[in-house]
């Protein structure tokens, strides 16, 4: 028997949807997360970059609210966009060497 991940989706903290004062703009971030929640840690940022650079696009720190995204991930899928993903590894989540240690060192018997 195998379990499902639960799916956790950022509730948008813009004032807008903490007001609930426009209903159009509270879906659209609801759709926003929902998107983004589906998605690798890669492809948020690629995403949410692009929808930074529209020109009717809410600033960094707005959409930094909306998606809980930090700036500076923002700003780093904006520059790996720039670059046209050219420094990431097709093949790999995380760079050579990225993420955690393992717990145990393998030893040779």
């Amino acid at each position: 028997m195998t379990e499902e991940k639960t799916l956790s989706v950022h509730q948008c903290e813009c004032q807008v949807c903490q007001d609930k004062s426009d209903a159009a703009i509270v879906v659209r971030h609801q759709h926003i997360n929902l998107l983004l929640s589906r998605l690798t840690e890669p492809q948020r940022r690629w995403y949410v970059a692009t929808l930074s650079e529209s020109p009717d696009s809410p600033g960094d720190r707005q959409l930094s609210l909306i998606t809980g995204l930090d700036e500076k991930t923002i700003r780093r899928g904006k520059q790996e966009i720039g670059d046209e993903l050219s420094k990431v590894p097709q093949t790999r989540q995380r760079k050579k060497g990225g993420g955690r240690l393992p717990a145990e060192k393998k030893t040779r018997s």
